[in-house]
């Protein structure tokens, strides 16, 4: 049971993704404008028009874009790792096999963005730039998730036996992730519906991404050890 107890927890999560996603579509329903509709729309309003009363919506758009495309950053320099070994060894198999644990994980995040661009559940509350769809938000979902998973691989390459770097590392890694939720939210881009989806999708997928090195690197580390 210990041995699965993140792969347990991340499809709990997700599930609770999934539920949520299908009470967003039936319960309390509104339409707004141009033939779209909005669930739960009495405690989306209030929050929207609690997000609009503050006048802040600009800056933090500004600071959650900063958030988000730093994030990206973070997945160059990690990628820029494994492109250095792949040209220094002239070997795929050269590569660290946690950079390549960490493409699978890109690879998923990149495929629930185009599976909720296509499968469009809620709009965002901003027409100014066209009708666009805001569920889960992009910069919470993307961002975060890049930020978490690089982050636990980086640790694990670093290897560092001061378990105070790694709490330093992962908490400075979690209040970005916490800035850029708020900043998110706050910034009348998106309903409160869709932040939330973010973060579970994102807490989802980090603790299905920490079981799958457990059982890839932990049981390689174990044979090696054996012999």
């Amino acid at each position: 049971m210990k041995k699965y107890l993140y792969l347990i927890v991340s499809g709990a999560i997700f599930s609770l993704f999934i539920l949520f996603t299908v009470l967003v579509k039936t319960v309390d329903v509104t339409y707004i404008y141009s033939n779209t509709y909005l669930g739960f729309t009495k405690i989306n309003m209030d929050f929207g028009n609690w997000v609009m009363s503050l006048q802040k919506y600009d800056s933090m758009k500004k600071i959650s874009d900063i958030f988000f495309y730093i994030s990206f950053g973070y997945v160059a320099i990690l990628a820029g790792i494994g492109l250095y070994q792949l040209i220094k060894n002239k070997s795929l198999k050269a590569v660290d096999k946690r950079l390549w644990l960490l493409l699978a994980g890109y690879v998923v995040v990149v495929i629930f963005y185009f599976i909720f661009e296509l499968v469009k559940v809620n709009y965002s509350p901003d027409v100014s730039e066209g009708i666009k769809a805001s569920y889960p938000s992009s910069h919470v979902f993307i961002g975060c998730s890049f930020y978490l998973l690089n982050t636990y691989v980086c640790l694990k390459l670093l290897n560092s036996e001061k378990k105070w770097i790694n709490y330093l590392a992962f908490g400075a890694t979690l209040l970005i992730c916490v800035l850029l939720t708020f900043s998110r939210a706050l910034s009348a881009k998106h309903w409160l519906t869709d932040i939330i989806a973010s973060v579970l999708l994102v807490i989802s997928i980090y603790f299905a991404f920490v079981h799958f090195y457990h059982y890839f690197f932990n049981k390689e580390s174990e044979t090696k050890t054996e012999e």
